[in-house]
């Protein structure tokens, strides 16, 4: 009746616009579903589909939705995976293959394995069995199925770079069943070179040992290049490019002949430098005779570790006790501080060397010397800025690398003389600013990876973590691309020591040593050739390879260039849909991988322009009219007192409100993001405190509380659901018994408060803009307490015309859907308010008529 009332009323006043033409939502007529039940589903069998990126679970429901085959996309030079599930009625086993899509497409089958987590690791993890491990299996192989219980297969499509674009059918069969895939393969090719750096700690000798493979017939060998073919397919780069040869040793010491003279002389062939270096990095070399083909088809690594230190004391000197005939002192380092030395002059005469063999061998742009982990303190900084300094004056060209985030400790440093002394940066995800990164590149030529640790929790994500959900590994390349970085780097990818089978917990962290599994679940070597050499490769690793292949569909789209920092590009608009901030990101899986085949279509020339989809709402609360919004920190069962409480959504979530200082405010503690609340921190908030302080004068009750991190050791990020729009936002942070020295907050990128004093409290007001329909606040500093109190959120008019609803700059049919929905309600609920346009707390003809003005006005345009 509502609607029939206004468009009645509508028709009477202007030209009875079409009101039937409004549609829903724009996005859905570009979206596929990749999630549903397969028809080909018997009694016996119950077939289901979906994403790579969601992990199956062995008691997930089958999906409601039906499709009768499986939708796979990939661009030339591609490799891209789907999952199908059998859920059988009884146990047995079934047969699994897979016939071809046609010539130049590949395909391998794998089964989702499972490991049993005892130990969550934070608020996204859970214990029970979880997927991550996939097992090889060959065409034709029988599998184990439990009745009433989940068995996922993984495939894996290669789609070479010569494959035609267009269309391609297969069928999978399991357990006597045929199921039908289609693939699409867009219309162009992703680079045979990598773009993105990576520095992939992997022990080789290790998985020769569990493969049994010996030393150093061909059959070694070819293992060997398997290696390095299966990091380069993954579009990662190991740390040890070069083994079993290398340019240095430990400490950076010579591993090929040097004169000390000045000369360095490679006399160990495949062993040594040069023979490995032309395969791996030049991807020509023939490895004298050990090859018949190039590798990679010509393609090598894009960057490899030249040298690196002994240990992870950064203000040690790490060089080689005794080089050139010279022993090392406590004078040759620091404290000394005289690179003139006997044996720094031997030393930097030495770096000198080096600098210039690579440069005649046309590696040096690639090579760099990873000289220091973390420095921590004073004597860390003081040995990276004078070593660094001295490096750069015996070899400027040869890069310099630094796990640490760029620190003022170091670049303002005396001894940090020029601009370039340290070339990557190496952050840890947690401890990276990208204003201080994007500075040090734009305007001082240093680059910045990102690396990730145990230590990396929400609300950061880590595509590690075993037991948190498989998109966080697809955000890495989405995530590079936003931020201008030029690599990432871990530490371990196959640290066996404790068996990832069954002990997959280390640092409190489930998935910490490792990426890949060993051959066997009882961790012991296989026989030779038992599983055709083939990898088991996590989930994890599985997904960080599509993410870095997005990464190349950008780089792609921005004409085959790298992004630079405050230069906008034509990706940058898509890239910002996934990643809304450094803790912030779309986790809807369907979301992005609709994304990414839009952007494939595009690349390809199959549609002109890129639509402008969004991701789906959370909450009904982001759906509708920009309204009004207050939000008081507090522990909601404390003082002050609920006033009422309410479904206001008839969701099933009873918000708790306190009616203060004429508003209603939402009563918000230490819970983390709940979709059916449709607000929450991010965070793991089990060291999160709430609670309320009356000391002194103060007697604001939202002041007097607040919530806060107590381990401080990262900013904390809170979000609420709400429509697009534009809001004018008031925020307190602080409290009544002491000034705290540091202090930051930042809502939706802007910045209220800047490391700043809180003066006991410090209340700040400034416009946002939410086009994410989440509002973002980022809040506290490293090692610093910032307490929020409260926050008050109030749409703003765009343009300054009433009926602007939706904020698009228009007054519009739109908009007219908008009021439709509230009008004839009153204004007691905040988030309505919007429509009354005359300020009487009801939405009535009154509203209608200021609408009706204001309708198709130029002045709003």
């Amino acid at each position: 009746m509502k609607i029939h009332k206004i468009g009645w009323l509508f028709c009477g006043l202007i030209l009875c616009l079409p009101f039937f033409l409004l549609t829903a939502r724009g996005w859905a007529q570009d979206e596929e579903d990749y999630i549903y039940q397969l028809t080909q589903s018997t009694g016996s069998y119950t077939f289901w589909t979906t994403l790579p990126a969601q992990r199956v679970f062995k008691n997930d429901a089958v999906p409601a939705d039906t499709g009768s085959s499986v939708l796979v996309y990939a661009a030339k030079n591609e490799f891209e995976p789907f999952q199908i599930v059998v859920r059988p009625a009884s146990s047995g086993s079934v047969t699994v293959s897979a016939d071809d899509f046609g010539s130049g497409i590949d395909v391998e089958i794998y089964q989702v394995k499972y490991v049993n987590i005892t130990q969550a690791t934070d608020s996204l993890g859970k214990t029970g069995d979880y997927p991550d491990p996939l097992w090889p299996i060959e065409a034709g192989d029988s599998v184990d199925v439990v009745s009433g219980e989940n068995t996922a297969f993984w495939f894996d499509v290669h789609v070479s770079e010569t494959t035609t674009a267009g269309d391609y059918s297969a069928t999978v069969t399991i357990g006597g069943v045929d199921i039908p895939v289609t693939l699409h393969v867009f219309n162009f090719s992703i680079p045979e070179a990598l773009h993105v750096k990576s520095q992939m700690n992997f022990s080789h000798q290790r998985f020769l040992d569990q493969y049994s493979v010996d030393c150093c017939g061909n059959a070694y060998w070819m293992v060997v290049d398997k290696i390095k073919q299966y990091f380069i397919d993954h579009r990662l780069t190991p740390k040890s490019v070069l083994w079993s040869g290398g340019l240095t040793s430990s400490g950076a010491g010579p591993y090929i002949d040097y004169d000390c003279s000045g000369t360095l002389t490679d006399n160990d062939g495949i062993w040594g430098f040069e023979a490995p270096a032309e395969r791996y990095i030049d991807g020509t070399g023939l490895m004298q005779g050990k090859f018949s083909q190039r590798f990679n088809a010509g393609t090598g690594f894009p960057s490899f570790m030249a040298a690196t230190f002994r240990n992870n004391d950064a203000s040690a000197d790490q060089r080689p006790s005794t080089f050139c005939g010279q022993t090392r002192s406590a004078a040759d380092w620091v404290a000394g501080d005289n690179p003139s030395t006997p044996y720094n002059q031997s030393w930097f005469q030495y770096m000198t060397t080096v600098q210039d063999y690579l440069d005649s061998m046309g590696y040096l742009d690639k090579a760099y010397y990873y000289f220091a982990n973390e420095p921590q303190d004073q004597a860390d900084y003081d040995a990276v800025a004078w070593y660094s300094r001295h490096m750069k004056n015996a070899a400027p060209a040869f890069k310099l690398m630094v796990s640490e985030e760029p620190k003022p400790e170091i670049f303002d440093h005396p001894d940090y003389v020029q601009d370039g002394q340290v070339d990557i940066w190496l952050p840890v995800l947690n401890n990276y600013d990208p204003a201080i990164s994007h500075d040090r590149k734009k305007n001082h030529g240093e680059d910045t990876w990102i690396y990730f640790l145990h230590g990396t929790r929400p609300p950061y994500f880590n595509p590690i973590t075993l037991d948190h959900p498989g998109i966080e590994s697809k955000l890495t390349g989405w995530f590079l691309w936003k931020y201008r970085l030029g690599g990432i780097a871990y530490y371990s990818l196959n640290n066996w020591s404790q068996n990832p089978w069954t002990d997959p917990l280390n640092s409190n962290h489930n998935g910490d040593l490792f990426m890949l599994y060993p051959p066997s679940p009882s961790n012991t070597p296989i026989a030779y050739g038992s599983n055709n050499h083939r990898f088991v490769p996590s989930i994890r690793f599985e997904l960080m390879r599509d993410s870095l292949e997005d990464y190349e569909y950008f780089y792609v789209m921005n004409g085959q260039t790298q992004p630079q920092v405050d230069v906008a590009n034509a990706p940058d608009a898509q890239v910002d849909k996934i990643i809304k901030g450094v803790a912030s990101y779309t986790r809807d899986s369907g979301f992005m991988y609709n994304l990414r085949r839009l952007i494939g279509l595009y690349l390809g020339g199959e549609i002109a322009s890129i639509p402008d989809i969004t991701p789906p709402l959370e909450h009904p609360r982001a759906d509708g009219t920009p309204g009004n919004y207050y939000i008081n920190f507090q522990d909601p069962d404390g003082i002050p007192a609920t006033t009422y409480t309410e479904e206001t959504y008839a969701n099933g979530y009873a918000y708790r409100y306190l009616t203060y200082a004429g508003h209603d405010y939402l009563q918000v503690g230490t819970d983390e993001y709940d979709q059916t609340a449709g607000f929450g921190w991010l965070d793991d908030t089990d060291h999160f405190l709430a609670g309320r302080d009356p000391w002194g004068d103060e007697q604001d009750e939202r002041k007097i509380t607040c919530v806060y991190d107590d381990y401080a050791h990262h900013p904390s990020i809170f979000e609420f659901d709400l429509p697009n729009g534009t809001y004018t936002v008031e925020a307190s942070v602080g409290t009544p018994r002491r000034v705290r020295a540091h202090n930051r907050l930042v809502i939706e990128g802007v910045t209220f408060i800047d490391d700043e004093a809180s003066d006991y409290y410090t209340v700040r007001t400034d416009t946002v803009t939410v086009t994410d329909n989440k509002l973002t606040l980022d809040i506290g500093i490293w090692d610093e307490y910032t307490m929020i109190n409260y926050i008050d959120i109030q749409a703003e008019l765009s343009g300054g015309c009433q009926g602007d609803l939706d904020q698009d700059g228009l007054v519009n049919q739109a908009d007219l859907a908008l009021l439709t929905d509230v009008f004839g309600t009153a204004c007691e609920t905040e988030p309505y308010c919007m429509g009354d346009f005359d300020g009487n707390a009801y939405i009535d003809g009154a509203d209608l008529a200021v609408f009706v003005e204001n309708f198709s006005n130029p002045e709003c345009y």
